[in-house]
């Protein structure tokens, strides 16, 4: 039986095998393992290299770079996605505020701060340009978050913020503590009740709280509203270091609409070959116990991610290569001109941009720009012609692309 197969799980290629579930198409999404969400903060940072807007840094881009994912794609894809990105979050009562007019400005776990176009709405108090004295509170039990530390670093840059650390109950003591631990606990009323009393005791003038992004798995709406309640501030939640919870609650969310709309998620079953004729990609194979299983596909979509993600790989021999279908990637030829002569170039470094070259159709292209597969389109940080982590737009193309290739790839006539 002839399917369609979504490849990667994560952030694109999830919001492509939403666009396909909804269009009837019941994709079968297969991943050698959890995809990025699980490791990033859980916003969506659209652009944040300059202080443009996202929206004046889209249109720049559009027209100087073609070869970019925005510009292939273009504003209205960019805007279409966010629009079906905000309504999944907000059904799940996990809502999602912002959009391309400006940047929040959010702390983070080193007190930097951090520019995101679209952020969970249990982080929205973060935004330092409210103003207003800020607590951070934390726990010396959760390894990586010293509130001290990202209080000083954030009145260092004329912010005003202390840090204090809180009391673990001890009804919820346990040898070993992690963010799941964390958000478990928090899911706990009782929990909550003896944390927001300390938080009222250590308040003082302070008229938002941020904690580690640790608030509640199951409704993290309710414990963000018990906190406030409690303690009588804002409460908002700062990302920490791996695993996210705001990425697992992203994936859990991205899973149930997926799967109520007829799709589903195959996780362990990595892609390793692909095979077509006539410019269509008529098989794949996937990792499975003891054997490789066959799949007969009519459409695909390619959202492995790049270098860092493991869709793309480099070798000594300065070979670049992507690693599910085999398809054509686009890299400086020389290994020398892969990385500029200082770490801190200002212009990135090239290898960086490596990707899978497409038409605006997300379809792979050739060495001579000739369409490979009709019935394959790609996604995410897999694409070339862009540095996605120094232009902070990594989350946003993911997202955009995502979308945009199973919109497309639904369009196609079987």
């Amino acid at each position: 039986m002839r399917t369609t197969i979504v490849i990667g799980a994560g952030l694109s290629g999830l919001m492509g095998a939403l666009a396909l579930a909804e269009a009837g198409l019941r994709p079968l999404l297969l991943a050698k393992g959890q995809g990025a969400t699980h490791w990033t903060a859980g916003t969506i940072d659209v652009w944040g290299a300059d202080e443009r807007s996202p929206r004046e840094a889209l249109q720049t881009i559009i027209t100087s770079r073609p070869g970019h994912p925005y510009a292939l794609i273009g504003v209205h894809a960019v805007e279409e996605a966010i629009t079906r990105f905000r309504a999944l979050t907000e059904a799940a009562r996990y809502p999602y505020v912002g959009g391309l007019e400006r940047n929040v400005l959010l702390p983070t776990a080193a007190g930097a701060l951090r520019p995101a176009a679209l952020l969970p709405v249990t982080m929205a108090a973060g935004d330092v340009r409210l103003g207003g004295e800020m607590l951070i509170a934390g726990f010396r039990e959760l390894r990586d978050f010293y509130p001290p530390f990202i209080a000083a670093n954030l009145a260092a840059q004329g912010i005003a913020a202390r840090g204090v650390y809180l009391t673990m109950p001890p009804a919820f003591r346990r040898r070993e503590y992690t963010t799941v631990t964390f958000a478990r606990m928090f899911d706990d009323p009782a929990f909550r009740s003896e944390i927001g009393r300390q938080l009222r005791a250590q308040r003082g003038n302070a008229t938002r709280i941020g904690l580690p992004a640790v608030l509640g798995l199951r409704d993290p709406l309710e414990v963000v509203a018990h906190m406030q309640n409690e303690s009588g501030a804002q409460v908002f939640e700062i990302p920490t270091l791996p695993p996210s919870v705001p990425g697992i609650r992203l994936f859990t969310l991205f899973q149930q609409a997926i799967e109520r709309a007829g799709g589903r998620l195959q996780i362990g079953s990595e892609v390793i070959r692909g095979e077509g004729q006539d410019r269509r990609l008529t098989t794949i194979w996937s990792e499975a116990a003891a054997r490789q299983q066959e799949h007969r596909v009519e459409r695909v979509l390619l959202a492995t991610g790049g270098i860092a993600g493991g869709g793309i790989r480099t070798d000594h021999a300065g070979i670049v290569r992507e690693t599910a279908l085999d398809l054509p990637v686009r890299a400086p030829a020389n290994r020398a001109d892969w990385f500029a002569p200082r770490f801190l170039d200002p212009h990135g470094h090239a290898i960086y941009t490596a990707g899978v070259a497409t038409d605006a159709h997300l379809r792979p292209l050739g060495a001579a720009d000739e369409v490979i597969y009709d019935n394959v389109a790609v996604a995410g940080a897999a694409l070339g012609g862009a540095d996605t982590v120094r232009e902070r737009s990594r989350s946003g193309v993911s997202l955009a692309t995502g979308w945009a290739a199973g919109r497309i790839l639904a369009g196609l006539v079987s």
